[in-house]
């Protein structure tokens, strides 16, 4: 007989809490730069570099939690927690791209 995942072991979400928090930090980091340093185009040309494949991983990562979602219902909520965090650098970019756009740094 074969054995699931859902009767041998819990889904492990630890890497996308990893990603998000590692995503948040860097990002957090490039913004600080670009709010300090005299010259930002070097900052801002990784910074763009940065934000495409954050959103490629993330996006990947999304796409693997959602899966999961629907194979283990019983394990949704775990997994939605997951999700949430994943999707609160949204809201965290769009403040970090307002706050430049208000101090015309933009």
């Amino acid at each position: 007989m074969p054995t699931t995942l859902t009767q041998e072991e819990p889904f492990e979400g630890r890497t996308s809490t990893e990603l998000a928090l590692g995503c948040f930090a860097i990002g957090t980091l490039f913004f600080i730069l670009f709010l300090t340093l005299q010259d930002t185009s070097f900052i801002f040309i990784i910074g763009f570099i940065f934000i495409v494949v954050a959103t490629i991983l993330n996006a990947i990562m999304l796409h693997h939690l959602l899966y999961h979602f629907y194979i283990l219902p019983q394990q949704r909520k775990y997994i939605g927690q997951k999700i949430l965090i994943l999707l609160s650098n949204i809201p965290i970019a769009f403040l970090y791209f307002n706050i430049l756009k208000a101090l015309q740094l933009l």
